[in-house]
């Protein structure tokens, strides 16, 4: 799988008409002595390719001259540089020099000063133009503008689900770390990387909010260190409440709960607990009732009308249940069956709406009555229609 460096190229200050040198310490990777931190870095991680991002007034002159050893319109360039006046076609002359000097295909990419939201998205889409779909990417966010790393971490998440790539690492030479009093101290390499952990966790919860599914924390959990049987237990309650079967959700989720609540979570995932927890709290309401007409208003907040009316309707039958027969087993087919035939013969016109809504919605089939018909001509007819039903079947007590 081909692996892409991308880094960008700044203005920082010149020490006789050259970037500051620094020894940078990779680790395990050993050091290495640059004045660009993403020649050092190209030398540990060995991409197949370096793609350098730089503005009209990048020190491009500086790079080209030290790399491509070649005099030819350094001058040119150099003027450039001065009067911000840099262009693509200037930086294509150096191209293949400076592939040929560091034995890899170099692209020299020239992007704007992202300070507007035009801008910004240009330099999403210089990033993402030479990336290949599902390659390897690493970024060096070490030089460039003060504002640029926050749009690198930007390109990592939109690269990430754009061109699905793999993102191997976020880099950052820290040179302002090296002690005024000790000039001749390496310097260290960040990793960066932990953002995008981060954004995982934040897109996932999000994602709970607006679907309702907790199963991405399966994963997310098991990559901070949670053992695979506790995570995955968010992961089988998910199956059921997908499946409309809350009562069935609860045990899973109640023991995720007693088995992280000694130690909490780990890692990243301690950053989130509180949210999470709180999320799945309603496992400790006894009443199921209340629980199935809680998600029936969230699916219907949401816009998925097929589990809103099902969910209602359930809740629906749950709650006569309950009234009829407040010890029974409200997950009984039987006794939820006797409870149906009931309503089917009272003839209350709400609950053969909400009856007929949910089957037309469930079967995706159209309905040959007149009322149906009607409320489903339309969103806006519909979610007045479920508002008002759910009002009036499933109130909150």
């Amino acid at each position: 799988m081909s692996h892409t460096l991308i880094s960008f190229l700044g203005k920082s200050l010149r020490t006789d008409g050259h970037y500051r040198t620094a020894t940078y310490d990779f680790g395990e990777g050993g050091t290495q002595k640059t004045s660009f931190f993403s020649l050092g870095l190209k030398e540990v991680i060995k991409p197949d390719k370096l793609i350098i991002l730089g503005t009209s007034g990048s020190m491009w002159d500086v790079l080209c001259g030290e790399l491509s050893q070649d005099g030819n319109d350094l001058e040119a360039l150099m003027a450039a540089v001065d009067t911000n006046t840099v262009t693509q076609v200037l930086l294509d002359t150096y191209q293949v020099l400076i592939s040929e000097h560091l034995a890899v295909d170099c692209q020299l990419r020239l992007i704007s000063y992202g300070d507007s939201a035009d801008g910004q998205v240009q330099i999403l889409q210089a990033m993402a133009k030479d990336v290949k779909q599902g390659e390897q990417v690493s970024l060096d966010v070490t030089h460039g503008l003060r504002h640029l790393p926050m749009l690198g971490l930007l390109s990592a998440m939109y690269l990430q689900i754009a061109k699905k790539v793999t993102i191997e690492g976020i880099y950052y030479g820290a040179f302002d770390l090296i002690p005024k009093s000790d000039i001749n101290q390496f310097a260290p390499v960040l990793r960066l990387d932990g953002l995008l952990k981060i954004a995982d966790w934040i897109n996932a919860l999000q994602g709970l909010d607006k679907t309702g599914d907790i199963a991405p924390f399966n994963e997310l959990l098991q990559r901070e260190g949670l053992n695979s049987e506790t995570a995955g237990l968010l992961k089988k309650a998910a199956f059921f409440e997908n499946n409309l079967n809350i009562t069935q959700a609860r045990g899973p989720l109640r023991k995720f709960k007693d088995e992280t609540k000694s130690k909490g979570l780990p890692g990243i995932a301690s950053l989130f607990e509180e949210s999470l927890k709180e999320r799945i709290s309603w496992v400790e309401q006894d009443n199921i009732y209340l629980r199935q007409r809680e998600k029936a208003l969230f699916y219907l907040q949401q816009g998925d009308y097929v589990r809103a009316s099902s969910l209602g309707y359930e809740a629906l039958i749950t709650r006569h249940l309950r009234q009829q027969q407040p010890n029974a087993d409200i997950e009984n087919y039987d006794l939820r069956a006797q409870i149906k035939d009931r309503l089917n013969a009272d003839g209350d016109s709400d609950y053969k709406l909400l009856r007929d809504i949910r089957n037309s919605l469930a079967h995706a089939s159209r309905s040959n009555k007149g009322d149906v018909t009607t409320v489903m001509s339309s969103e806006d007819d519909l979610v007045k229609t479920l508002n008002r039903l759910f009002s009036s079947l499933i109130p909150n007590n």
